[in-house]
């Protein structure tokens, strides 16, 4: 271990630290553009110099070791002038675009430059200009005047998404990034470049010119794309989910997610959501108000007792899956499972299961669904459980819960209740590595439709006589009962990070961590 003094504050560090990471430690950060801790250190920026007491010159902190005794000094005048001065020479060909530019928010250069640059520039020379609007691929665009050549992209495309597709060409002040062999990216991780580039270069053509990043309401939140349960930052306004950028979760998908995530959130904006519960009336759904639509779902689900088949969707959270298993327990339905949804596959972080929950279903003991349905005499289609359509002319009965009209719905549904995605709903999703997360609203739902815990909730209420839960929390907090994973948990404990099922079962039997 090395013990080292940093602007006056001691902090201790295991061998092979660097100083910029022992600055973290502390709380305290320096300046950086190249350096990232998830990719190699290029140390190609100078930016984070910093004095070092026995030194002659500042040094770059990404790139220094410590070593015990070390003293050094972030916020000295001799550092602050040398940042000043690489400050000044990175934006001697920047272009002064950014009132147009998406990264404007965001931009470390922007933040830098007001931190510690200059009001002008001792360079008198026309700007060196370079390509711009390069399409990298139909997800990214690049601007070569705005890069600083930090190749962080470079690094990242290379070492991370193992897809070596970008370098540096040409010389001197013509050096820009090019995709290599003048071909188009083709990582399905690419759009993390935009992530990790420091200034507005890499851009989105999902999210470009969408809307300044300070108008984003960003909320915590978990990918429901796949399995994995990337934590991801979820970015609206408008009441409309604008874009998704991963949140950094070591213990699940460390900084990055797949690009497949990144747009799951256009199911929520999409034409054909469900906005108010319906009933069948001579022969053709109608709005009905939510008493009348619980009611007729409550009635038919009594009636059809062993003969229920329901098909429980994966997509649901913990809460929603436990009431969903009560209400089938309640009127005795005999088959029952969720239905297993193909998703992509790597050795990154797509794990082939498009639901978000199945280990979560799993633990409320269901298994998937191998049934058809055709044949079925009553049927419950449970949160998002219709994967295609489906012919279900001989049931007598049909209850369907879900988020968005299909042609199943439209011929067969005899009760509609509108549910939700999961941006506009609370709970919790179990992940494939049994890891416990909290899921957060980020939009309203359209018209009437309800959380799927909500709707199951009042529906259990009218079967049972009880009162219905107040909460997706409160569910989560009852569920400890007979569910010993969950025992001790609420969605406030969970915390951003989240609880592996092992770890929640040991703090919940008092065991040390």
């Amino acid at each position: 271990m090395a013990t080292l003094t940093i602007d006056g504050r001691e902090v201790t560090v295991e061998p092979g630290t660097t100083v910029i990471e022992a600055v973290r430690r502390l709380g305290a950060d320096v300046p950086h553009y190249c350096w990232h801790p998830g990719l190699s250190v290029a140390g190609n920026c100078r930016i984070c110099l910093v004095e070092v007491e026995g030194m002659p010159t500042v040094q770059i902190s990404c790139n220094l070791g410590v070593r015990d005794g070390m003293v050094v000094h972030t916020q000295s005048e001799k550092a602050r002038q040398a940042r000043q001065d690489v400050m000044e020479l990175l934006l001697i060909n920047h272009p002064l675009d950014c009132p147009i530019c998406d990264q404007a928010g965001e931009c470390k250069l922007q933040e830098y430059s007001f931190d510690f640059g200059t009001d002008g520039s001792r360079f008198d020379f026309p700007k060196v200009h370079k390509p711009k609007h390069v399409r990298f691929s139909e997800k990214v665009v690049f601007d070569a005047e705005r890069c600083i050549l930090c190749t962080r992209c470079v690094r990242f495309l290379d070492e991370v998404a193992g897809k070596d597709e970008l370098d540096i060409i040409n010389r001197g002040d013509r050096n820009e990034i090019a995709v290599a062999r003048g071909d188009e990216l083709t990582s399905d991780y690419q759009m993390n470049i935009v992530d990790v580039c420091p200034v507005g270069a890499l851009t989105s053509t999902d999210f470009r010119f969408k809307s300044r990043v300070w108008f984003l309401k960003q909320t915590r939140s978990v990918c429901a794309g796949c399995s994995r349960g990337c934590n991801v930052t979820v970015g609206s306004r408008w009441n409309r989910v604008l874009r998704l950028v991963p949140a950094e979760n070591q213990a699940v998908n460390k900084w990055w997610m797949c690009d497949d995530g990144r747009f799951t959130y256009r199911d929520v904006g999409a034409d054909d959501r469900l906005g108010a519960p319906m009933v069948r009336k001579n022969g053709r759904l109608v709005e009905v108000s939510w008493d009348e639509a619980l009611a007729a779902a409550a009635e038919g689900l009594g009636n059809a007792g062993k003969d229920l088949t329901a098909v429980v969707s994966a997509r649901l959270t913990n809460e929603e899956l436990h009431l969903a298993q009560t209400i089938l327990d309640h009127v005795g339905a005999g088959e029952r499972g969720y239905r297993a949804r193909d998703f992509a596959k790597d050795d990154m972080l797509r794990t082939g299961d498009g639901n978000p929950n199945a280990a979560g279903a799993e633990l409320m003991g269901l298994t998937p669904f191998t049934t058809d349905l055709p044949g079925a005499k009553h049927v419950f289609l449970c949160g998002d459980g219709v994967e295609q359509n489906e012919d279900l002319s001989s049931a007598a009965f049909v209850l369907v819960a879900d988020c968005r009209e299909s042609q199943t719905i439209l011929e067969f549904a005899t009760v509609v209740l509108p549910s939700v995605t999961a941006f506009e709903k609370r709970g919790s999703f179990t992940n494939v590595d049994g890891r416990i997360q909290r899921v957060e609203p980020s939009v309203r739902a359209p018209g009437s439709a309800l959380e799927d815990w909500k709707l199951l909730g009042r529906l259990l209420a009218k079967l049972t006589g009880d009162a219905a839960p107040t909460s997706a929390d409160s569910v989560l907090k009852s569920m400890g009962a007979t569910r010993p994973a969950f025992e001790g948990l609420s969605l406030g404990r969970l915390g951003p990070l989240g609880k592996s099922t092992a770890t929640a079962t040991a703090a919940a039997n008092g065991e040390a961590q």
